[in-house]
């Protein structure tokens, strides 16, 4: 498999098909730990999809995807990594930039 930067649009669009089948199967079979593995390579090869018109900025909080009631506030990009903190915990870390959604107001 070759890496997801070096992947067409299209390429990326057809293993995050095939990422969120083998997610579900994983769901349904209530296999969480290879869920896990499956939703992060979908979010990061998604994050790849997303360039060069990625519209996360720094400073700014976000909604993480999949999480209940979790905000991430930003501090640094990195390729297709947003550095910054957990707003429940203040713990740093970095997360695909495809995790982060716009807060509605």
């Amino acid at each position: 498999m070759a890496l997801f930067s070096e992947m067409s649009k299209e390429e990326l669009q057809k293993e995050m098909k095939l990422l969120q089948e083998k997610g579900q199967r994983a769901f349904d079979e209530q296999n969480w730990s290879a869920y896990e593995v499956y939703m992060t390579q979908w979010y990061l090869a998604k994050s790849y999809e997303m360039l060069p018109e990625n519209q996360v900025e720094v400073g700014k909080t976000y909604k993480i995807a999949e999480e209940i009631n979790e905000w991430f506030t930003v501090t640094g990009l990195e390729g297709v990594m947003a550095w910054g903190f957990r707003e429940s915990t203040g713990e740093t870390e970095a997360l695909p930039i495809a995790r982060l959604e716009e807060i509605e107001e």
